[in-house]
């Protein structure tokens, strides 16, 4: 399984989880078309190699009508009386705010913009989820609701663009899970379109729960909302324990340029080996008695596109006769809410039920190999006695069909003769 793993042991921001991509291979023509379709008017993006500290790495700019945005201005000094706005009518704005001079967007703006972009689907729905989860910790913050609450910041074109980037980028450096180091939040304070915050920000630690994280040692704002949020709805999990070998490195720059610490964030590409022999995972199921095969089968193909491990169908008997459908999705925990709001969603089904348990896996892996049919993608897999079994890929021995003009049976036959 192809992975990623991001050490933030300077934070991470979604300039800089772009910035990593790009560093690891990501072409950034590919990244312009999507903005593209964004049909969001003078914006632009580039890149550029920098140094921090010493190390070398790539910075992600957005640009609007061809200057870039300002940034916030992060203040470590301890908060004082004359530090503090008056009011919140009298806070000022970043100036990032000032200089994008974006209108305060709501939630509802964002997805509508979000909706134009050509993307899948699933990445769309990851942008969606990520700016969801900021409007409902901003909106407990400030007592207001998630459809009220006003996008400062996190509102902007460059912040939209680097979100979208991000979860786009991911998927097509074909990461299929992607697990993380303790986040770096740093200290002091940070002027805001709400005046004067504590870092880490309100909204960064309430987007931040549950992840394990480093605050104290570094001064500003390391992590940002828009960090946090792309942590929230990417990771599969952090400080795992893992063994999985490592492939390309990339490092995405900050504007901050630290000489003490590389303001970098790092993504690693990789194989993991062996996911290890139990794994905590939930299995969410509902049972549908209006639903058509083509819209059970729609499901299933779906929520494997939205993260799910496996996803089965089973034929049931229902109350009054009816015959039905068990649906079966395997999830795991990182991903079990997104899963079963989907369900509840597109299912048609009035609740499901979610059980949590342990599974345990065998080590397995994709490996290419020559036969007589040319080349062959094989699965592979270790059992506990550490005797490997092979099989081919169903979607080869389908093509060496089609390519052949021969039956399954005889392609498997010729293949198990090497």
């Amino acid at each position: 399984m192809r992975i990623g793993y991001l050490d933030c042991f300077s934070g991470v921001s979604g300039d800089m989880w772009v910035g990593a991509l790009l560093d690891a291979g990501l072409a950034l023509d590919d990244l312009r078309e999507v903005v593209k379709s964004l049909q969001v008017p003078g914006v632009g993006i580039r890149s550029e190699r920098v140094l921090r500290a010493g190390v070398a790495g790539t910075r992600f700019v957005v640009e609007v009508n061809g200057r870039e945005p300002g940034r916030a201005i992060l203040d470590p000094r301890p908060l004082t009386p004359a530090m503090r706005p008056a009011s919140r009518a009298a806070a000022p704005l970043s100036p990032k705010s000032e200089a994008a001079g974006h209108v305060h967007r709501r939630l509802a703006d964002i997805e509508a913009i979000l909706r134009r972009a050509r993307m899948p689907a699933a990445i769309e729905s990851q942008c969606v989820s990520v700016f969801a989860r900021i409007a409902e910790v901003e909106a407990q913050a400030h007592m207001s609701t998630v459809d009220a609450v006003h996008f400062h910041e996190v509102g902007a074109e460059d912040t939209i663009v680097d979100v979208v980037c991000a979860c786009v980028g991911t998927k097509l450096l074909g990461v299929e899970r992607l697990y993380s180091s303790a986040v770096a939040v740093g200290s002091g304070v940070v002027r805001a379109a709400h005046g004067v915050l504590p870092v880490p920000a309100p909204a960064t630690m309430a987007l931040l729960a549950g992840v394990p994280i480093r605050s104290g040692t570094l001064e500003g704002e390391r992590t940002t909302p828009t960090g946090a949020a792309l942590l929230a709805a990417l990771v599969t999990e952090f400080e795992p324990r893992l063994a999985w070998v490592p492939g390309n490195a990339g490092y995405g720059a900050g504007t901050r340029d630290d000489p003490a610490v590389p303001n970098l964030l790092r993504l690693t590409l990789g194989e993991e080996r062996n996911p290890g022999s139990a794994q905590c995972v939930e299995e969410i199921t509902c049972q549908l008695d209006t639903a058509t095969g083509e819209h059970v089968g729609w499901l299933v193909d779906e929520a494997m596109q939205r993260g799910a491990l496996d996803a089965v169908v089973a034929a049931v008997q229902m109350k009054k006769g009816r015959p039905g459908f068990l649906v079966t999705v395997i999830a795991d925990v990182a991903s079990a809410d997104r899963l079963a709001t989907f369900l509840l969603e597109e299912s048609g089904s009035l609740g499901v039920r979610r059980l949590r348990s342990e599974r345990s896996v065998v080590e397995r892996w994709q490996e290419k190999r020559d036969t007589v049919l040319g080349a062959v993608t094989f699965k592979c897999a270790r059992l506990p006695s550490g005797h490997v079994v092979a099989r081919a890929e169903d979607d080869d021995l389908r093509r060496l069909c089609r390519e052949r003009g021969i039956g399954r049976a005889e392609v498997i036959r010729l293949l198990a003769g090497q």
